[in-house]
């Protein structure tokens, strides 16, 4: 039989979980349903920094395991596919206030906690830090090509607001469900709520390095991408405003430019807001079923990815896709390593 394969969602987590099942089992029918696709999901905004972030609640070693086999995926694509938007930067996080251990800190370049001294040269108040050096992997460049790879694979897609995953489920034998914030109805999920996330891009060509202050007080982040600067953020948990808010513009801007004074003469070419997908109890990633008229329909669940949605999104979408396939081999028979 041909499996009917429906993934919920159209950003990172949706067109990575489509594209490791496709490879996994080429001879099923995929379709991806979602309401927004590239350029208009909340990834297409991000700087596409690697960095684990706003992951409360979930597993430190499935942080690690996840972010390390994404990792890996944008090391070989800047080595080989140079459409992918992907860029290598070095830079350092500075904070008034203790910085604790980072569990995942081996798998990136050259992790350092900066001492006493590194620290106060970006100025007094400054207490601990660390540098080290990632990638930006920037969605608005490599969503298209990820969906470009999907169709090539005899995937399709379907641009349709849901009510539920039982409308998903209808047409399908197995739903991938991969809605980030919308889980929190389609589900529903009472635990999924926003962290709403403000940045500006700045015209910047000076910059080459990150930096970001960590202090609860002055948080600000300075993100080189390839062809403009990102300018940040706001982290305000439950706030599903999506409008541009000129007290935070200013907040950002007075942060940023505090921290490196040369961005005075940057040109601001975009504001933009995007939601973060947060869960109280962190990732959600398991197999689940739904009852939809006498049938029983297997569903993985891939969400609450908060902060890290870029930087987990392939290890989770591994992990999916072999979920799926034991499901699959489990209520149809088919092969579950293939």
């Amino acid at each position: 039989m041909v499996v009917r394969v429906v993934v919920v969602g159209g950003g990172v987590s949706g067109v990575g979980s489509a594209l490791a099942i496709l490879q996994r089992l080429p001879s099923c029918n995929l379709t991806i349903i979602a309401e927004h696709f590239t350029p208009n999901t909340t990834g297409d905004g991000a700087a596409g920094f690697w960095e684990p972030h706003l992951t409360t609640g979930t597993p430190q070693e499935k942080i690690i395991q996840w972010c390390q086999e994404t990792w890996e995926l944008f090391c070989s694509w800047w080595q080989y596919k140079q459409q992918m938007g992907v860029s290598f930067v070095y830079g350092e996080t500075i904070s008034q206030d203790p910085v604790p251990e980072k569990s995942w800190q081996h798998v990136p370049f050259a992790f350092h906690s900066l001492s006493h001294s590194e620290c106060v040269k970006f100025g007094p108040q400054y207490q601990s830090g660390f540098s080290f050096g990632t990638v930006t992997a920037e969605p608005l460049k490599f969503l298209p090509v990820l969906l470009e790879e999907v169709r090539a694979l005899g995937g399709s897609v379907k641009m349709c607001r849901l009510t539920s995953l039982a409308e998903a489920a209808a047409e399908a034998d197995i739903v991938i469900n991969c809605s980030g914030l919308g889980a929190r109805k389609l589900v529903p999920d009472p635990e999924v709520y926003p962290c709403r996330g403000q940045v500006m891009r700045v015209r910047a060509p000076w910059v080459g390095r990150y930096l970001c202050d960590a202090s609860k007080k002055s948080f600000a982040y300075i993100i080189p991408n390839l062809e403009t600067v990102v300018l940040g953020g706001t982290n305000q948990d439950h706030d599903w405003r999506l409008e541009v808010d000129p007290t935070d513009s200013q907040t950002i801007w007075d942060n940023c430019t505090a921290l490196m004074p040369s961005l005075k003469k940057a040109e601001v070419i975009k504001e933009w807001v995007g939601l973060r997908p947060c869960r109280e109890s962190g990732v959600r990633l398991e197999a689940d079923e739904l009852q939809v008229d006498s049938r029983i329909v297997p569903v993985v669940h891939n969400y609450g990815h908060g902060g890290s949605g870029v930087t987990l999104f392939w290890g989770c979408s591994k992990e999916v896709a072999d979920i799926a396939c034991d499901l699959i081999h489990k209520h149809y028979g088919l092969p579950s390593r293939l």
